[in-house]
């Protein structure tokens, strides 16, 4: 691993991190889904979740992205409450629309 990786995967961390404490705050005051929601939408930018094979397997990605998020809050939040989480992340990955280039013919 060279120091490129390392210092890409300790930005995922950093990432991973901001992103579980945007949705411990969001969970505790039901306030800050944006901040959490784009948080989450440019960590998974960061670990390339959005560059599945298809639809199915970007959306599989992503919500294996707010399984890690979850995993980060346990020690903070009640099981009930990261089960409410992880149900609320998962709708945030499953709301992504493929980025698509217009094509058509240029003059």
């Amino acid at each position: 691993m060279n120091t490129s990786d390392n210092k890409d995967q300790e930005q995922y961390r950093t990432m991973l991190r901001d992103c579980a404490e945007k949705a411990i705050h969001y969970v505790k005051t039901d306030n800050g889904w944006f901040s959490m929601r784009d948080s989450f939408n440019e960590l998974c930018e960061k670990a390339d979740a959005n560059k599945g094979i298809n639809h199915e397997a970007t959306i599989g990605r992503r919500k294996s992205i707010a399984s890690a998020v979850c995993i980060q809050c346990i020690r903070d939040l009640s099981p009930e409450a990261n089960d409410w989480l992880q149900e609320q992340l998962n709708d945030i990955a499953e709301d992504y629309q493929e980025q698509t280039t217009r094509r058509g013919f240029h003059r």
